[in-house]
């Protein structure tokens, strides 16, 4: 068996460092926080920030892996990418590569150079001043250059908000710039998908329902399958294998970020990595493709088989899945409903909670006050009635007894 160095051992990672083990696999886990959750299960967690190249790579080297891997997470691809080529271990894309999906500054001028259709957008800082934002038409967003979960990212009305709101923006990022782009009224549509040999299986396109919020904007609460959107899927199709063309992807996971308004199907992001919405979980569901285990055989240069997918097509796919990203209002946690309550309702697919009794919420300003996840299948269109379901039964109280959870009911 092989020793693989996983980045990450949030709720988005567990999966992977369960499945690892169950594989026979040693696991070294690279996290900044004391105590993640996957610790528990990992051979030996290190407080190693996943942000931390050399850290990384030094960790890699003193353990000996075999391999290096994240999911669900942006940054930390580029630092895998960065650990497999220090290290000379297996990696589906190369470090160049990943910095293109990481990084905004070169994933939009990458966009721009092949005729793929984005938001307009410019790079920003304090040196050029809010004149330099005139081309663009208000509202406006600026959001960090490298940074995740909605970190940073604000929708103001005047390119004086925009630089009122830099140094904040900054403060999320390890760069003196920020990206402002105009704000594009359109629903989030995103692609899940695996390349292998350089073509495109697409495994899910799903709605990504985000909290109304005029200022925080783009924090995602829940995900849709199907899409409603599923009469653009040539369009998205033909547009994906632009992109995996450009950025030079030869194989591995991918995740497209799309806008869909009155301009048409534009391109807001992507990244090389199972999304953080727990595409582990639905996507063999929908596919029968165990898109975890493929990920983990890559990062260890394993065969990956894709054989399932030949007969696979999501437009005709007839199951439904949601997934719920539970959030609450700011408050003291008193009491929560077990789990294990969750996790009996047979629909459930997956669930996990991120905060504990006596440990306070956050106010909902990015995805980290995210309170946990459930994923709902159903086989039968009766999904609307599944989601209200969990949330008669999910309850996070606060001494007074009130129920801080936010509910989400509309499928």
């Amino acid at each position: 068996m092989s020793k693989i160095l996983i980045l990450g051992g949030g709720n988005c990672q567990l999966s992977a460092v369960k499945l690892a083990k169950r594989l026979g696999h040693t696991v070294v886990l690279a996290d900044y926080y004391e105590c993640p959750p996957a610790a528990a299960y990992a051979d030996l967690h290190r407080r190693v920030s996943t942000f931390d190249i050399p850290g990384c790579i030094a960790l890699a080297r003193r353990e000996q892996v075999d391999g290096v891997m994240t999911i669900g997470t942006d940054q930390p691809v580029y630092t895998a990418a960065a650990v497999a080529k220090a290290c000379s271990l297996p990696s589906p894309i190369d470090a160049e590569t990943a910095l293109a999906v990481t990084n905004k500054r070169v994933m939009k001028q990458i966009l721009t150079d092949h005729h793929i259709p984005t938001v307009r957008w410019k790079l920003f800082d304090e040196d050029i001043g809010e004149r330099e934002l005139s081309e663009l038409c208000p509202p406006l967003v600026i959001k960090p250059l490298d940074s995740q979960g909605q970190r940073g990212v604000y929708k103001m009305d005047s390119p004086a908000e925009i630089l009122c709101a830099l140094p904040q923006t900054l403060s999320f990022s390890r760069e003196r710039q920020a990206l402002v782009e105009e704000y594009y009224p359109s629903d989030e549509v995103t692609l899940s998908g695996w390349i292998q040999n350089g073509r495109l299986y697409i495994l899910a396109l799903t709605d990504r329902q985000c909290h109304p919020d005029p200022v925080h904007i783009g924090v995602c609460a829940a995900h849709r399958f199907p899409s409603v959107h599923m009469d653009r899927y040539p369009e998205i199709r033909e547009m994906s294998e632009h992109i995996v063309h450009a950025f030079q992807i030869p194989e591995g996971p991918l995740y497209i970020q799309f806008l869909i308004g009155a301009q048409g199907v534009l391109v807001n992001e992507l990244a090389c990595r199972i999304g953080g919405a727990f595409e582990d979980v639905f996507i063999p569901y929908l596919s029968g493709f165990d898109i975890l285990h493929a990920a983990l055989c890559r990062a260890l240069g394993l065969p990956v088989d894709c054989s399932v997918l030949e007969g696979y097509d999501p437009q005709s796919c007839s199951r439904q899945v949601s997934v719920q990203l539970l959030f609450c209002r700011s408050g003291q946690i008193a009491s929560i409903t077990p789990l294990s309550e969750l996790l009996m309702l047979p629909f459930v697919l997956s669930a996990g909670y991120n905060y504990q009794e006596g440990e306070a919420i956050p106010p909902l300003e990015n995805a980290t006050a995210r309170f946990g996840h459930c994923v709902l299948a159903s086989e039968d269109g009766r999904m609307p009635e599944h989601i209200a379901e969990l949330y008669r039964t999910l309850q996070v109280l606060d001494p007074h007894g009130q129920n801080l959870v936010l509910k989400r009911d509309i499928f």
